[in-house]
């Protein structure tokens, strides 16, 4: 029987890491606030659904991860946008980019299992 996504631990880590995110959202210029700060919330948003999607369409499961692999890519280029904008400190935007890192890691085991 197939565990429910919200049981996955790729799940349950990318939630934590978007609660944490959400603060160092609030510390960007007011600018920001409806570019970069919303373009890091939808690729967390995007990449929960595709987690889900992947976890729950058997038929297109690869096809899923792929699109959840891409948005990890995605956040890692936005993490370091805000750190080259001075956005990010050194030391947020390593912890940041080990943990989105290692979310693909885990992504990548799934779609190898």
């Amino acid at each position: 029987m197939s565990q429910s996504a919200t049981d996955l631990i790729l799940y349950k880590k990318t939630e934590v890491l978007l609660h944490e995110v959400y603060p160092v959202l609030k510390n960007f210029p007011k600018a920001e606030k409806f570019a970069l700060c919303q373009e890091i919330k939808q690729a967390f948003y995007s990449l929960l659904k595709y987690i889900m999607l992947a976890n729950n369409v058997k038929s297109k499961r690869r096809l899923y991860q792929e699109e959840a692999d891409a948005y990890i890519k995605l956040l890692l280029v936005l993490f370091s946008v805000a750190k080259k904008q001075k956005y990010l400190s050194q030391k947020k935007h390593l912890y940041f980019q080990t943990k989105i890192l290692e979310l693909g890691k885990l992504l990548g085991g799934w779609m190898r299992a």
